[in-house]
């Protein structure tokens, strides 16, 4: 009998591996459904965090394109998961009702999270032990790049970010001689004062970009260097790239006016956020050639 034969998945075992898939997937659900429903506040009504939505669809996408290559399951399944399983989901109940009180409260986002994760590793240990909690950990922990930042780290960073965006900014229009200067986070012109907001500032395109590195990280399966090299060249590509665009608005609100400013405003936007994400793909193709770690070959 041709050796293809004998290796080919029965039709059983392909049924039963689909209705293992469905049911993971159930629980799943029924684990991040909550946490994904309290962060949908702010993905929904915070401009920076409308990416979230895309995250989970991209998480299942990582963990389906390894589940065609998942080790076996291994000898030692770790019982005492199941107990840690069980307590955990029940900590859902309190970190619920506090959820429910103060939707906007960033301990309650990262306690969902934490709850989250270790439910799904703990499933998965039970399920294929420590290979398959290794070989899906990425996906897993993907999801954290949806959850919103701190209040006060957030502002802080924030801040920052306008203030040196406003100060380089005001800096090289003066430089190409059309007088500026930064006062806080806004450049007064000629025509009159450029505020810089959080869009301007880069912190949009740079939690953004910092989800869309992580994810070409996962995807390509970089080493750990090489996806800590991706996604802080993100986050420099990002701000640069914003300070372009900056200074390019401050030069047309100083040139031509600051009404001048709303009819690139998006438009400059926009074309910054492509140039981050092409600046992405190469960088990740440059890397998955140097860096990259794939699966050895299974040996019968």
């Amino acid at each position: 009998m041709p050796s293809s034969l004998q290796t080919a998945p029965s039709v059983a075992t392909v049924e039963n591996d689909r209705r293992f898939v469905w049911g993971f997937i159930v629980l799943l659900a029924l684990v991040w459904g909550p946490a994904m429903r309290q962060w949908s506040y702010d993905w929904s009504n915070n401009p920076q965090y409308y990416y979230g939505w895309a995250v989970p669809l991209l998480a299942a996408y990582l963990a389906f394109e390894r589940w065609a290559d998942r080790p076996a399951p291994g000898a030692s399944r770790a019982p005492w998961a199941v107990w840690m399983v069980g307590g955990l989901a029940l900590a859902q109940i309190p970190v619920r009702w506090f959820g429910e009180a103060n939707p906007d409260w960033w301990p309650v986002w990262w306690a969902y999270a934490s709850i989250c994760i270790g439910v799904t590793l703990g499933l998965l240990l039970v399920t294929g032990g420590m290979p398959w909690v290794r070989h899906f950990l990425f996906p897993v922990l993907f999801m954290a790049t949806a959850i919103p930042w701190p209040t006060y780290f957030e502002l802080s960073i924030v801040q920052r970010l306008m203030s040196f965006d406003a100060a380089v900014s005001a800096e090289i229009v003066s430089a190409l001689g059309a007088p500026a200067i930064a006062v806080g986070n806004a450049i007064e012109v000629a025509g009159g004062m450029l505020g810089v907001n959080e869009a301007c500032s880069g912190i949009r395109s740079l939690q953004s970009t910092l989800m869309a590195a992580t994810f070409l990280a996962g995807l390509y399966r970089l080493r750990l260097r090489g996806g800590l090299v991706l996604v802080v060249l993100g986050a420099v590509v990002a701000f640069v790239c914003n300070i372009v665009r900056t200074t390019f608005l401050t030069y047309e609100g100083a040139t031509k006016g600051v009404e001048a400013t709303e009819k690139w405003h998006d438009t400059a936007g926009f074309v910054i956020l492509g140039v981050v994400l092409v600046c992405l793909f190469f960088v990740s193709q440059f890397l998955d050639r140097r860096t990259a770690s794939r699966p050895l070959p299974e040996h019968g």
